[in-house]
């Protein structure tokens, strides 16, 4: 008995249940259907820009409790289905030892950076894979920074709706601040 709860207590301990990923396989299927009920757009969600706004848009696909599925996850909005892979369409807030939601890690395995990149991974043919992962990466900080600051900058130089917003959103996560020159310039609205 005293092996048993020897055992429990080592399992509860040992184990970091921190920012653990929900299934990116589902998140996948959600992007996907979200994506073919609106057969006139190639485009992720994007509600003004807004990380959780445009995330919750899924939720008829995913699920109605997003606290299973969304908590934790920063959405990059404004990308598109085509666009290319490696660009980040989201990503665990903060580093964790977790690379993918059916392995528990303990708590001596170091912390990357979890991130779901376009392709969700499903296209390592066209371009290489930075870190293990199930529809993810598992990522270095140093990865995670230039492949933010690449996504971050794509939606800004290809002028994607509301680049400004999420620019904002996600400037945060970057150790330096991104620089874009010269920066696209909004459409003016005539009077």
């Amino acid at each position: 008995m005293s092996l048993f709860v020897a055992g429990a207590i080592g399992y509860r301990y040992l184990i970091d249940w921190e920012n653990r990923p929900f299934c990116h396989k589902q998140h996948s299927t959600g992007f996907k259907i979200w994506m073919m009920d609106r057969a006139d757009t190639n485009s992720f969600p994007n509600v003004g820009g807004k990380s959780r706004a445009s995330l919750m848009c899924i939720t008829n696909e995913m699920g109605t409790y997003p606290k299973l599925w969304a908590d934790g996850y920063r959405y990059i909005a404004g990308l598109r289905g085509d666009d290319p892979g490696e660009l980040v369409l989201m990503y665990i807030e903060r580093p964790t030892r977790w690379i993918w939601h059916g392995q528990p890690r303990t708590v001596f395995h170091r912390k990357n950076r979890l991130i779901v990149p376009v392709d969700f991974g499903w296209n390592f043919h066209d371009r290489t894979n930075e870190g293990p992962g199930e529809c993810s990466e598992w990522i270095s900080e140093q990865v995670f920074q230039r492949r933010l600051s690449g996504t971050l900058t794509f939606l800004a130089t290809n002028n994607r709706p509301h680049w400004q917003v999420v620019l904002k959103e996600h400037a945060d996560q970057l150790s330096t601040p991104l620089q874009l020159d010269p920066l696209p310039q909004p459409a003016k609205s005539e009077k």
